[in-house]
């Protein structure tokens, strides 16, 4: 294990060593979480679906979704590759440092990064919901009223730009480990993924039951209010945020 951190470590400092080695690898990295997760969770959605254990939640799409979505999404990996240009620029001036500690810490920097994930997400995703920046910003993925997977970074270019820049804070005030930093945008949008995917099995749990964010974030995309968290629903608990009872259907 520690010979495989070791090349990790050796790989990505060659990668910064150039911007544009930088955003190349960030571009294809992001590039191949998009359309290799959609793959694979597209057959075992169909798998799951053949064996009835999963039923759509609501049906809303619209002729050419898939298509827009795609095109969104790839402006929004453009612009996550490009701010790994700064990223590169602020590593090669001695402003960001990635930790050389041993796996172990891995175990508690990944949850940390995590939890960040979930506050910075809330935050950013209430102030998308105010009126201006909904209007001329959140609109575009809110355009998909029936998420689907291609949705998952279906962004206009600003919000990419906010949710890209989920990583600066942590990285300059402490160095994670790059797998850790690496495990970031791995567990987001495997997460998005599934918040995205429009189905879940039959169930009489609560909304607020952790396991139905799936159902969450579908109710979100529906009415287009509340349910402001990724995963956890804690935050829209706490700040009284969550769709109303009453539409969470």
């Amino acid at each position: 294990m520690v010979l495989g951190i070791r090349m990790i470590d050796s790989t990505i400092a060659y990668i910064f060593s150039e911007w544009w080695l930088t955003f190349t690898f960030t571009f294809l990295f992001f590039t191949a979480l998009y359309f290799g997760g959609i793959l694979l969770l597209q057959t075992l959605l169909s798998i799951l679906k053949k064996k009835d254990i999963l039923h759509s939640i609501v049906d809303f799409k619209k002729p050419g979704q898939e298509r827009v979505e795609i095109k969104n999404s790839m402006v929004s990996i453009l612009i996550f590759a490009l701010q790994a240009i700064p990223l590169q620029i602020l590593y090669q001036n001695g402003y960001v440092q990635f930790g050389q500690h041993g796996g172990l810490n891995l175990l508690w920097e990944i949850p940390v990064l995590f939890l960040w994930n979930e506050i910075y997400f809330y935050t950013s995703h209430w102030l998308l919901h105010q009126k201006w920046f909904f209007m001329n910003v959140h609109h575009v993925h809110h355009a998909s009223r029936e998420p689907t997977l291609y949705s998952v970074y279906s962004f206009h270019w600003f919000e990419a730009f906010l949710l890209g820049a989920v990583i600066f804070l942590p990285i300059l005030v402490y160095p994670f480990h790059i797998i850790s930093v690496l495990s970031l945008p791995i567990m987001s949008i495997a997460l998005n993924f599934l918040g995205h995917w429009n189905h879940e099995t039959e169930t009489t749990k609560n909304p607020d039951y952790l396991g139905r964010f799936t159902f969450r974030h579908t109710m979100h995309h529906k009415w287009s209010k509340g349910n402001f968290g990724f995963m956890l629903p804690y935050l829209d608990m706490l700040f009284n945020t969550a769709t109303p009872k009453k539409k969470m259907k």
